[in-house]
């Protein structure tokens, strides 16, 4: 049996699986007791002596985007971090990751981001009841496994949308919303592969018995995402766990080793010599007690420093004079009503605003940019009935 337990976060609660057997599993609302004693219940009920928890969040609690950064960027962690602050909705402080790859010329950068007040209620007490999280991973990662390391596949979950996930071994590529069910045809279509794995909702908590994948290729019907469920998942992406949670519990470690070392004295030299060694031991706990806490307190402050420093660097590079907020107030009064931005991308190189969005009128929005001098229309494209432009305006 696996050494772990998986655990879902959903909006109402926590879904509690057995490692191996996906139809053994306990639903806790978010309204009941301790959470670590309904895992420990949990646990002894199925007979897993699991101490690590991998975590998932519900899709349908996650916010999802997929955007490009210039190749020169000298700190990815920074400009996410950064764009996410624009595009996620939300208010709050959130659990984030991303992955980013490095194409032509720019980085493909795909992000997950969960409001953390969903979250921030279960990891501690996880934590406390002396559980190891191994990390929070968006609940698609519980399907990404050795199955499929080397071949395009897509996964449908279900949802308030159904969601489909497109990869390419274990690379996710696109993460597309469906307002309706699609036939396996159209989900070829999109996918642009004919291994599709699906997840019904209303058969997602049945054992599947003694089923075997169907090794008919191509398959010519959606695959049951229930047989990826029997693999362990390989969780090499999308980690939204913070690094502060992963660290190991240094003071327990050092406190274990000073007692080793205090019985080892104790035998080797007598009680007189350990009881002066306990007692040196316990002054030098005590003053690292007192220093402790200062020199985390530096380490916070350099860190600062050095993310200050390297933002300070980052926008120098696009000119100390260049006024963003009144650029900004002066694109919003000429986007025409049925407009909105997408995203935005500043070019230091070529002294150049790149600008990304939808406008049900293309004519209104290009002679309104004509506007800010040279704004060159540079494509358009259809989605979600609207027009998709791109346009870049080349700063004066």
């Amino acid at each position: 049996m696996k050494d772990y337990l998986e655990i879902v976060i959903y909006k109402n609660g926590l879904k509690l699986c057995h490692p191996t057997d996906n139809s053994v599993f306990e639903f806790v609302p978010k309204e009941e007791g301790s959470v670590a004693v309904k895992i420990a219940d949990f646990i002894r009920t199925i007979s897993a002596p699991a101490g690590t928890i991998h975590l998932f969040v519900a899709e349908d609690l996650l916010f999802f985007k997929t955007f490009q950064l210039p190749t020169d960027t000298m700190d990815l962690k920074e400009a996410v971090s950064y764009q996410m602050e624009m595009l996620t909705p939300f208010d709050e402080t959130t659990w984030h990751s991303f992955d980013s790859i490095r194409e032509e010329e720019v980085y493909r950068i795909t992000l997950f981001a969960a409001r953390s007040q969903f979250i921030d209620i279960y990891i501690q007490e996880i934590i406390d009841a002396g559980y190891t999280i191994s990390g929070l991973y968006p609940e698609s990662q519980r399907f990404v496994n050795k199955l499929n390391r080397k071949t395009p596949w897509a996964l449908l979950l279900p949802g308030n949308f159904v969601k489909a996930y497109i990869f390419t071994g274990t690379e996710m590529v696109e993460r597309l919303l469906c307002s309706a069910k699609p036939s396996f045809s159209e989900a070829v279509e999109v996918c642009n592969t004919d291994t599709i794995f699906k997840l019904e909702a209303n058969v997602r908590d049945k054992p599947l018995g003694n089923a075997q994948m169907p090794t008919e290729k191509p398959p010519f019907d959606f695959i049951d995402a229930r047989f990826l469920l029997r693999e362990k998942p390989l969780l090499k992406s999308f980690n939204m766990l913070p690094a502060n949670y992963q660290k190991p519990d240094y003071t327990k470690i050092i406190i274990a080793v000073l007692i080793v070392l205090n019985i080892i004295t104790f035998l080797s030299l007598g009680a007189v010599k350990v009881y002066r060694l306990k007692s040196m031991d316990n002054q030098v706990e005590r003053e690292i007690g007192k220093i402790m806490p200062l020199v985390n307190e530096m380490k916070e402050m350099r860190l600062k420093e050095e993310e200050y420093l390297q933002s300070f660097a980052y926008f120098e590079e696009f000119g100390g004079n260049f006024d963003l907020i009144s650029f900004l107030a002066k694109l919003t009064a000429k986007l025409p009503k049925s407009s909105y931005l997408d995203q935005m991308r500043m070019d230091p190189k070529n002294n150049s605003i790149h600008i990304q969005g939808y406008t049900d009128d293309i004519n209104e929005l290009t002679s309104n940019l004509s506007d800010f001098g040279n704004a060159q229309l540079k494509s358009t494209s259809k989605r979600q009935n609207k027009t998709y432009f791109h346009v870049e305006i080349t700063l004066p």
